[in-house]
């Protein structure tokens, strides 16, 4: 999203923009970001510094630590943003910051659901969906 520093003024203004995920190049191994990225910003001026509150709702598919199911994500986080006028040229584009933001705040351990029981560290069973035969041999 790039803006006209000139058009930011004492008064909020927002703007919203559909990011086609393929310009963000945010997938890895294990998540892979599907359909677009909605980015909703409001811009607001205040003294020498322009504030920026973001929202990015993202849609992704993650491998599960624990069971190594795939699994979808719909994602909404936000994000506050400050900018010293004085750095800026004639135009403030955030899309790298925002993505920073999104990549940082990624969870290290990401699980399908709180409850997930994993797989069995004997015979590989995913135990969420059936019982490990390993357990009654013991």
């Amino acid at each position: 999203m790039k803006i006209a520093v000139a058009k930011i003024k004492d008064k909020e203004l927002e703007f919203t923009e559909e990011i086609d995920v393929k310009d963000w190049d945010m997938d890895s191994n294990d998540v892979k970001f599907v359909d677009n990225i909605t980015l909703i910003c409001k811009f607001l001026r205040v003294g020498k510094g322009i504030f920026v509150d973001a929202t990015v709702n993202t849609h992704r598919m993650i491998v599960c630590s624990r069971c190594l199911e795939e699994v979808g994500q719909i994602v909404c986080q936000n994000f506050k943003l400050n900018y010293d006028i004085n750095k800026l040229g004639d135009y403030l584009e955030i899309d790298d910051d925002v993505r920073e933001e999104i990549l940082l705040n990624f969870p290290m351990k990401v699980l399908c659901r709180p409850d997930c029981k994993g797989l069995c560290p004997k015979c590989g069973v995913n135990l969420n969906f059936e019982d490990c035969k390993c357990k009654r041999q013991t």
